[in-house]
């Protein structure tokens, strides 16, 4: 079995952590202080985003892309095609997810002119049960998604994610057929994540499960112990311009200080010790890796899955593991420094992060 990971890195933006529709699987309810970013808050994540790539280049032969993603929306902000502008000037890779409800023609084209080079659009429904789950008129989301696509040509690569939150693979694979009869084959498939338990999903509550201390043991005999990769791969920053552990971190419960005073590396260990702890969030959430083989021990115990994907998935934590942990090994010597090679100096903030 080959279990082998290869390691990307990629600094999510988040334009604004508000939106515009209210999906079921997604905890809308729950987020907290919404607002929208900054032009200024931009402009530093960005530098942030290109001194983390400049290391990771040097150090790793790895390109770090930017994600203009986040919790919310990006389309309600209303600077986004200068933050896609500005990333592609920076020489960094720009991709955005949307849920295209707000890709009219005069957004797409603003996109493509700006530099867009890949968009994850959200539909994991359609005709009346995406009205029903989304909140959003199916009609409108599909005609943007098929201009854009027509303007993007090659251009621009288009993904729909498909969320499975209704557990019908069936279900999913009318989704794509319905797409691929519109001529899109390009897919991103996810489970239903919990956002660090954020929203409640009955067969994600880990604590109340025996084979919780059954996975901690197993996990517990590892050395190291498998950590979750998340905060380490998948870098966030809010629309405030506080980095947070991990875009699971659905409340913002673990703000890790402001883009205007630190610098990724400089949080690695702060994030290390959140991730080895587990606490305050990550006991909750369904990406971490003691969660993870919890519910591969439950869904075993209930007849839901076969006993060999214990060890499939066990081994897959391993191997992940293993990579981030190299990838932190070697980014760590960098993490002093500066690329121009100074030690790194803390810049004085010009002016306060206000919602807007």
């Amino acid at each position: 079995m080959d279990t082998r990971v290869e390691i990307s890195l990629t600094c999510d933006i988040e334009a604004t952590n508000r939106c515009n529709a209210t999906c079921h699987f997604c905890p809308r309810n729950e987020t907290p202080h919404q607002g929208t970013m900054t032009q200024e808050t931009f402009d530093q994540a960005l530098a942030r985003a290109a001194e983390l790539d400049h290391i990771a280049r040097a150090k790793l032969g790895l390109e770090v892309a930017v994600s203009l993603c986040g919790l919310g929306e990006p389309l309600l902000n209303p600077h986004i095609n200068d933050f896609v502008r500005k990333t592609r000037e920076a020489g960094l890779t720009c991709i955005m997810s949307s849920n295209a409800a707000l890709l009219d023609e005069t957004r797409a084209r603003g996109l493509m002119d700006a530099g867009l080079q890949k968009i994850c659009i959200n539909v994991s429904d359609r005709g009346p049960e995406y009205e029903e789950i989304y909140n959003l008129p199916f009609s409108r989301t599909r005609d943007n998604v098929l201009r854009f696509v027509e303007l993007a040509g090659e251009s621009c690569e288009v993904q729909l994610v498909i969320v499975n939150h209704r557990r019908d693979l069936r279900y999913v694979e009318d989704v794509k057929t319905y797409w691929r009869d519109q001529g899109i084959d390009g897919f991103i498939q996810y489970e239903v994540v919990n956002r660090a338990g954020s929203l409640f999903v009955d067969r994600m509550q880990f604590e109340n499960y025996p084979e919780l201390a059954r996975a901690k043991e197993i996990l517990a005999a590892t050395d190291p112990t498998p950590l979750c990769g998340a905060p380490f791969v998948f870098l966030f920053i809010g629309w405030d311009g506080q980095y947070y552990l991990c875009c699971s971190d659905w409340k913002k419960e673990v703000p890790l200080g402001s883009v205007f005073d630190t610098s990724f590396t400089a949080i690695t260990q702060a994030k290390m010790r959140h991730v080895s702890s587990r606490e305050p969030i990550c006991k909750r959430c369904n990406h971490d890796p003691v969660n993870r083989l919890t519910e591969q021990l439950r869904a075993v115990r209930m007849g839901e899955a076969p006993a060999a994907e214990t060890d499939e998935l066990f081994g897959h934590l391993l191997e992940s593991s293993r990579a981030v942990r190299s990838t932190l090994e070697k980014l760590g010597a960098a993490a002093r420094t500066t690329p121009n090679g100074r030690r790194e100096q803390r810049p004085t903030p010009t002016r306060s992060v206000t919602a807007k």
